[in-house]
């Protein structure tokens, strides 16, 4: 990553790579603590953006289990299992942020998931995406007393 990009890409690389992480970690890759490993290499050069991905990492591993819960209760019809990985784990981090990243306006994460879901995954994962987070979003304060 190049010290020159603006803070909005760097956060985008940033949370590609937690994706990239959670993802690794699900397919039996990772330990949890390989996962923060490697959030802390990636984005550790880059001055503002570790302390944001490692945060988003944390908080996307310590609050899996009530994250899997209310995606599941968001997609009707729609078995966590059933969901392509990169999907399911682009969800996770996108779900994580909007319910506990106060400093960052819900269309923001929104809008970053899915161009995260169609550089590694479908342009209709794009939309499924969207879908699911904007759910996630409206019911909000709701979903928080979850967590």
């Amino acid at each position: 990553m190049s010290r020159h990009r603006s803070t909005a890409s760097l956060r985008r690389a940033a949370r590609e790579v937690v994706m990239k992480a959670v993802y690794q970690m699900e397919m039996g890759g990772l330990t949890e603590e390989e996962a923060r490993a490697l959030v802390a290499g990636e984005c550790g050069r880059l001055e503002g953006i570790e302390e944001f991905a490692l945060h988003l990492v944390d908080e996307t591993l310590r609050n899996m289990a009530a994250v899997d819960r209310i995606i599941e209760r968001v997609a009707d019809n729609w078995d966590l299992s059933r969901m392509a990985a990169v999907d399911r784990n682009i969800l996770r981090v996108a779900a994580v942020e909007i319910l506990l990243f106060d400093d960052i306006p819900e269309k923001v994460s929104i809008n970053e998931a899915i161009e995260i879901a169609k550089k590694f995954s479908t342009e209709s994962s794009g939309r499924f995406v969207n879908g699911l987070l904007d759910r996630i979003a409206r019911m909000k304060g709701e979903l928080r007393n979850n967590l």
